[in-house]
């Protein structure tokens, strides 16, 4: 039977999802995390030559894929937006791919001028409409290299091939979109992935990925007032957000206080994810309380194995 692997790296944790197919549905077999001495916040590319690293990272996924047998598996990673530089464009898709990329490195430049061909980019449209029909907002993914060749050099170790890497906000939303499929037809829904450090926001009208921003704080204390600001700015100022049906959290960082936050607001009902709300699941998931209770936190590992198994 052909498994999928979807691990995701996450402050001080390594969150594995492990599905299988099941007359033609997905199927949890398997939810697991390990608490590693690595802080996957910081810039991985920093590390990519540090061995000791490699090999506490790499042991603890080996680890796992042994226990399970998963050395066949399909095996894809979701990296933190902190990894990442995100930001949205007005972009005239008229002109052919090699223009918009050309206009998208010249952006680029402006932010990171000693370095900008050190990225990786990928693009994602909006679905935006701008009064030129033939532009549209795009949403820009940038990586940097020394990141990739730093996973690359991981999953190398552990003689595992990867299928893709995704970017954490994106990998939660892919399996919110699964697991809510038939709640969130014709509606607007709200992305809030509480992490370290930041808070990620995005917008699923009608399942279609619309609008992305994010914010960023330095210390516990700054939490709530910054989440509580950046709500407020972004329903008083973005029209997209008007009559949003739910809001959906997500991350590491959950705690009642901070969604009280959020519910004070009053703009829809507030639900904590659980991604594995679409999937059929094993014995031992159901038996297993505290994944039950924890199932927010693999929202990401679990949209990473989804990928692979539609």
């Amino acid at each position: 039977m052909t498994k999928s692997l979807g691990i995701s790296f996450s402050s001080n944790n390594i969150h594995f999802t492990e599905l299988s197919r099941d007359n033609g549905y997905p199927k949890l077999e398997n939810a697991e995390s390990v608490k590693v001495d690595f802080d996957f916040e910081d810039e991985l590319g920093l590390h990519k030559g540090n061995q000791k690293e490699l090999t506490n990272i790499s042991s603890e996924i080996a680890a796992y894929v042994t226990k399970r047998n998963l050395q066949e598996a399909s095996v894809s990673l979701s990296i933190g937006t902190s990894q990442a530089f995100l930001i949205t464009l007005p972009i005239d898709f008229s002109e052919g791919r090699h223009t918009v990329n050309k206009n998208i490195y010249w952006e680029l430049s402006n932010y990171f001028p000693d370095n900008y061909n050190d990225f990786v980019i990928n693009t994602y449209r909006l679905n935006n409409p701008m009064p030129a029909k033939s532009s549209d907002e795009f949403l820009i993914i940038a990586v940097k290299k020394n990141t990739i060749e730093f996973i690359k050099r991981i999953f190398k170790v552990c003689g595992l091939k990867l299928a893709l890497v995704d970017i954490d906000h994106f990998s939660a939303e892919h399996a919110i979109r699964k697991s809510y499929e038939n709640i969130l037809e014709g509606k607007k829904a709200l992305l809030v992935g509480l992490k370290k450090n930041r808070v990620d926001y995005g917008l699923l009208d009608d399942k279609k990925y619309k609008f992305y921003t994010y914010s960023k704080f330095n210390s516990e204390p700054e939490r709530k007032l910054n989440l509580s600001r950046k709500l407020g700015s972004m329903f008083l100022s973005n029209p997209l957000l008007a009559g949003i049906d739910m809001i959906y959290v997500y991350g590491e960082e959950i705690k009642e206080d901070v969604i009280d936050v959020i519910r004070k607001l009053d703009k829809a009902p507030v639900e904590i994810t659980n991604p594995f709300g679409g999937i059929r699941a094993s014995e031992l998931f159901l038996k297993d309380e505290n994944i039950r209770k924890n199932s927010c936190r693999y929202a990401a590992s679990c949209g990473a194995a989804l990928r692979n198994i539609n």
